[in-house]
């Protein structure tokens, strides 16, 4: 065998070591997106159209959201918003349209209290993505009702599945005294 061929057969075995490496990376970073957004993680995809963008997206979501001050409730805040979510809560049979709307405000209270800045709603629902993949999608059909809620283009069952959302997404981030610290860990 000449040194040539030698050269080329390296070349080619170099090669493909090096694309095996990148793909079998490329597939730790999808499973590992996968698993910390979960039904994001498939949103991102659909919306985007492009694993690859959808990818780098959510990296980048997450990226911002690790530099953010997040921090958990103390208990006497806790204990205050839960105090205001049963309020809220108890009117909602005699006025279930307004109850949304301060429910609502309160899901935004408690972002706030947190450390998540009140940007833009899509913003919000990105950022809670982060520590939140499985109630988000709670958070936004909740949200789209409310908007319709405004232009009085709900039924009262409308209104109680979102109350039902937001009031999931009100436990989980009322609910995690320990705010899930270890899974908050940087890149």
């Amino acid at each position: 065998m000449s040194i040539t061929a030698a050269i080329i057969i390296a070349l080619l075995v170099g090669t493909a070591i090096g694309l095996t490496m990148a793909y079998l990376k490329q597939q730790s970073r999808t499973r590992k997106l996968q698993q910390r957004f979960g039904p994001e993680y498939h949103r991102a995809v659909a919306q985007t159209g492009d694993r690859y963008a959808a990818e780098a997206t959510l990296e980048s979501r997450q990226r911002r959201v690790w530099q953010m001050q997040l921090r958990p409730l103390s208990n006497s805040e806790r204990a205050r918003f839960q105090e205001s979510w049963r309020e809220v809560q108890s009117r909602f049979v005699d006025d279930p349209a307004n109850s949304l709307t301060e429910a609502d405000l309160l899901v935004g209270e408690v972002m706030s209290a947190e450390g998540y800045p009140l940007l833009e709603f899509e913003e919000r629902a990105d950022d809670i993505s982060v520590d939140h993949p499985v109630v988000v999608e709670n958070y936004r059909e909740g949200h789209e009702i409310a908007l319709r809620n405004v232009q009085h283009r709900v039924s009262t069952e409308e209104l109680r599945k979102a109350m039902l959302n937001y009031r999931t997404l009100f436990e989980e981030l009322v609910g995690q005294p320990e705010y899930a610290q270890l899974e908050r860990t940087g890149p």
